[in-house]
């Protein structure tokens, strides 16, 4: 089971050719199930509708921001989905309308799987994010299980990976041998030449709550790090991606 994770840049610059390089190297990861952020929507529908049209996905959900309509989170996926929802459907302040959340059968498994975007601008906003996400999952949702994924936009070190991990998720660079590679670089990516960030971080990030004699973790890598056939880079974060073998 190949899950990622892709912040797609909703941002003007070099859309088009963007788009078309995000396609290519959504298709090149070739993942069970991706999980984007900052997907554009419009009357019509949304870019994730039109990553779909590209690269064949049978299934996609989108759940546009109340707040900000013009955007919103995506999942696309080759396993149908058992359910969908969004956590401002629940009763919370509209500074956490900050996840989306879906579930599906694989085998024998039930995963859940929740996808993140924190609030880029405050480490406090993002600690209350992300305690009422966990209040949101404590709900009778735990699955077999349980992934947690998305654009943190906050480094390992920070008071919310360690909340996180208190609350036993693992973040899934930690089972393999590979040094983490940056997911903002600032030295290379060229849409982060005028970036506040002074080094390379790892902000979107991977976790996992499971029973682990179910499941193990054989590789993680980050995508969308490369110009494609269209010359650009196709974000200015890059993807995670995580193999998992489901015993």
């Amino acid at each position: 089971m190949r899950i990622a994770t892709y912040n797609i840049w909703n941002h003007d610059t070099l859309w088009q050719k963007r788009i078309d390089a995000i396609c290519q190297e959504v298709k090149r990861i070739d993942a069970d199930l991706i999980a984007l952020q900052e997907v554009r929507s419009y009357e019509e529908g949304s870019v994730a509708h039109d990553i779909v049209e590209a690269t064949g996905y049978p299934y996609c959900v989108f759940h546009a921001y109340p707040d900000s309509p013009d955007e919103g989170l995506a999942f696309l996926s080759k396993v149908p989905f058992s359910s969908v929802e969004a956590i401002w459907e629940e009763d919370v302040e509209e500074s956490n309308f900050c996840a989306t959340r879906v579930t599906l059968e694989r085998g024998s498994q039930e995963w859940g799987i929740t996808n993140m975007h924190l609030n880029w601008r405050s480490s406090s906003i993002r600690e209350r994010q992300v305690r009422a996400v966990q209040d949101w999952l404590s709900k009778g949702r735990r699955k077999s299980v349980e992934v947690l994924c998305g654009d943190f936009n906050d480094h390992p070190q920070s008071a919310i990976y360690q909340d996180l991990s208190d609350a036993r998720w693992l973040d899934v660079t930690t089972f393999v041998e590979e040094e983490p590679r940056a997911t903002l670089d600032v030295k290379q990516n060229p849409y982060l030449q005028s970036s506040h960030l002074e080094q390379p971080e790892r902000y979107d990030w991977i976790l996992i709550r499971s029973e682990w004699k179910d499941v193990e973790v054989q590789h993680v890598d980050v995508f969308g790090d490369i110009r494609t056939s269209t010359d650009v880079i196709p974000s200015d974060h890059y993807g995670v991606m995580v193999d998992f073998i489901v015993n």
